[in-house]
C-alpha cells in the first residue's frame, strides 16, 4: 500500500467508517484527535479532497475531544490553549505538521491547538468555531511571541504557529501578519535551528493570503528549488511531505503554476524520491 493509499486507508476507516480490518484501539482519545488532525492536514496538502459528509464526520471527532474544565484549568490562560490540548504522549512533544520536534510545551500545545481550529474553521466556519477563534485572537495578543515580537529562545518557533494560524483566522490584518514575518526574516539566523523550521515558514507562505506571500515566497525561491530538486532517502511514511510544502509554495508563483498537480517520484536508477519542478 502506498503512503497516499494509507492516508486515504486511515480517512476512510476513521471517517466513513468503512469496514477494514480493526487498527489497535489508541491508548487516548487526544492521541486519536492528533493523529486525525495530521493524516488530514497531509492528505489535503498532497492534494485530497474531502466530501461535505467527511468534513462533516472530521468536524465532530475533533470536537468531541475539546477539553474540559478541568484539564483548562492546569495551563496558563494566556501563553496555553483554551480549547485543545495535546495528549501526554509519556512527557514526549507531539511533532508539527512539517516535523519539528518542539522542545516546549509552548509550541507544541499552541501548534496542536491551531491546527484543530484550522481544521474545524475550513469544515464549519460559523458558531462555536468562530467564537473558539475569536477567543484564541485575543488570547494571543497577550502573549509575547504572538503580538510583541519576541523572538527569544521558544518564542521564535512560537511565533510561526501564530503566523500560520494568522493567515486563516485573521487574513484581514496585514500589520499583524507583517509582524510576525518580520520577527522571522530579521531572526531566523540569529542561531542554529531545527531543519524542519525553515520548511514549517514554506508551510506557512503555502497558504497565506496571496498579496503578502508572493514576496516572501519570491525571497525564498532559490533555498527551496535547491531543495525540492534534490533527492531524497525516504527514512518514514511521512517524509515526502516535504516535497508537496515546497510543490504548494512554489506553484503560487505565475512562473511555476504548472507544477501545482505534480507527484513526486522515486527515480528508478537510485531509488530515491525526487520532484521535477522543470517546464515542461
Amino acid at each position: 500500500m502506498t503512503h497516499s493509499s494509507q492516508i486515504l486507508y486511515f480517512i476512510l476507516y476513521n471517517v466513513l467508517q468503512i469496514q477494514y480490518p480493526r487498527r489497535p484501539q489508541m491508548p487516548d482519545q487526544y492521541t486519536k484527535a492528533y493523529d486525525l488532525m495530521i493524516k488530514t492536514n497531509h492528505y489535503l496538502i498532497k492534494g485530497g479532497e474531502l466530501t461535505p459528509p467527511q468534513n462533516a464526520k472530521i468536524t465532530r471527532l475533533l470536537q468531541e475531544n475539546r477539553i474540559t474544565d478541568g484539564r483548562k484549568k492546569t495551563f496558563n490562560a494566556y501563553w496555553y490553549p483554551r480549547f485543545y490540548i495535546p495528549p501526554h504522549n509519556n512527557g514526549k512533544k507531539l511533532q508539527t505538521i512539517v516535523p519539528i520536534s518542539p522542545g516546549t510545551s509552548i509550541v507544541a500545545d499552541n501548534a496542536y491547538e491551531f491546527e484543530i481550529l484550522r481544521l474545524l474553521h475550513l469544515f464549519q466556519p460559523k458558531g462555536e468555531v468562530t467564537h473558539m477563534i475569536e477567543e484564541t485572537l485575543n488570547r494571543l495578543k497577550h502573549t509575547c511571541f504572538g503580538y510583541k515580537s519576541c523572538h527569544y529562545a521558544e518564542c521564535f518557533e512560537a511565533g510561526m504557529m501564530v503566523l500560520r494560524f494568522l493567515s486563516f483566522a485573521a487574513p484581514q490584518d496585514k500589520d499583524w501578519l507583517q509582524k510576525q514575518i518580520t520577527v522571522y526574516n530579521n531572526h531566523f539566523a540569529d542561531r542554529r535551528r531545527h531543519s524542519g523550521v525553515q520548511k514549517y515558514y514554506w508551510l506557512i507562505l503555502s497558504d497565506m493570503p496571496q498579496e503578502i506571500a508572493l514576496p516572501e515566497i519570491q525571497r525564498q525561491k532559490e533555498i527551496i528549488l535547491d531543495h525540492i530538486n534534490r533527492s531524497y532517502i525516504i527514512k518514514n511514511k511521512s517524509e515526502d511531505i516535504l516535497l508537496y510544502v515546497m510543490r504548494n509554495t512554489l506553484a503560487r508563483l505565475p512562473e511555476y503554476a504548472h507544477i501545482k498537480n505534480r507527484q513526486p517520484y522515486i527515480d528508478e536508477k537510485s531509488g530515491r524520491l525526487r520532484f521535477n519542478s522543470h517546464s515542461p
